[in-house]
């Protein structure tokens, strides 16, 4: 069973496994130059990132979008289904923890608890959940629902898991007759293998999310792109939890380009960036950011080369872009610096290759002492 960790000063590193051939940077090139998501390439780089040392891998999801031309290029595309990955990854993987994503407000409370269950229990406690509302009006018309304001979704989502944490925990029949949701009666063994619940988390910096985060989750997830950025998100969790006697550790998104020569990564980043794919840029934020006006307003005031790079080139995320050294520093820089107790790396130009290329940063943060291999401890989430 995964453990958890309570040693502030350790580091656990989490693989953004691939959700499409490309996320965070919208490169034709990187589309180019990475397997295709199929069986055996996904089912090796799990694997691949057992074999590294990474504690777990991390699969975003979502239901629906605008994302035409993405699709056609391979961006944030082919994405399959979060939870069923999950079960293919956990199959052919005997340590790793996987954190896949379930909605909350297209799914009922029953639908999450038995999956969750049947996921924790068949990968002996190594499942986590990504809880996520959905922002999208698209994912709502894909279900036959009405839209959900921001806040709104924050509410039904805390009362779901609730509803998910006793269908976990009690023996009994329960009954529930809430604002947004009714249940009676219990599932089905199997029930989750770890204890008090599997490993919760989320994203979302609002005050809504930042205060559900708070309250039910074991990791914040965060997009920030500097350690200042990070600092603020950290704070303002940091405040909340102190009130309520909680501790919810920080997990930024990042991506690794990294490479033996001094300069050599940093050159082949740059050249990634010349083959943004602007419209699938725009496409994918639109989603992001709740229609296609919104993104055509942004690309229209920033300019279109201007919000594809900030939004499609890895603007949003924390680079470790270097060689093993220099990205063992920053690492070493970010746990030092700040509150991240968890750190989810992407690789632009994702391969089992690619992926090995970390193990060369990991004696530097071994003897930095935030790191230690996972068969040397008895803790991983």
């Amino acid at each position: 069973m995964k453990a958890r960790t309570n040693e502030a000063d350790r580091l656990s590193l989490g693989y953004f496994f691939p959700a499409g051939k490309t996320n965070f940077v919208y490169s034709d090139e990187a589309a180019r130059r990475v397997p295709e998501m199929e069986r055996r390439p996904l089912l090796e780089l799990a694997r691949t990132a057992e074999e590294v040392g990474f504690d777990s891998l991390f699969i975003a999801d979502n239901w629906s979008g605008h994302q035409r031309v993405a699709e056609k290029f391979g961006h944030q595309s082919p994405a399959f289904h979060a939870p069923l990955l999950a079960m293919a990854l956990l199959t052919v993987t005997e340590r790793i923890g996987v954190i896949s994503t379930f909605h909350t407000t297209h799914h009922k409370p029953a639908h999450v608890a038995r999956m969750g269950a049947t996921l924790d229990a068949f990968s002996e406690g190594r499942w986590g959940w990504n809880i996520v509302t959905g922002f999208s009006a698209d994912e709502a018309a894909l279900f036959g629902e009405e839209f959900v304001e921001h806040d709104k979704r924050y509410d039904m989502a805390a009362e779901f898991v609730d509803i998910v944490k006793r269908l976990w925990s009690e023996e009994e029949p329960i009954s529930v007759d809430g604002q947004y949701y009714r249940t009676k009666g219990r599932i089905k063994v199997p029930r989750p293998v770890q204890k008090p619940h599997p490993l919760l988390v989320s994203a979302g910096a609002s005050d809504a999310g930042l205060a559900f985060a708070a309250r039910h989750c074991d990791n914040l997830v965060t997009l920030a792109n500097s350690v200042d950025g990070l600092n603020k998100v950290g704070n303002k969790l940091a405040a909340i939890t102190e009130q309520n006697g909680r501790s919810v550790g920080l997990c930024p998104f990042s991506l690794a380009l990294i490479r033996d020569e001094e300069g050599r990564a940093e050159e082949e980043f740059e050249g990634l960036l010349k083959s943004l794919n602007v419209e699938a840029t725009r496409e994918i934020a639109a989603d992001v950011l709740g229609s296609i006006e919104s993104a055509s307003s942004m690309f229209n005031k920033m300019g279109s080369e201007e919000a594809a790079m900030a939004f499609g080139g890895g603007g949003s995320v924390l680079k470790l872009i270097g060689t093993p050294r220099q990205v063992a520093e920053q690492l070493i820089a970010l746990k030092q610096q700040t509150a991240t107790r968890n750190i989810l790396i992407n690789f632009p130009l994702w391969s089992s290759q690619e992926l090995k290329t970390f193990s060369r940063v990991l004696p530097y943060l071994q003897e930095a002492g935030i790191w230690t291999p996972p068969s040397e401890r008895n803790w991983s989430w």
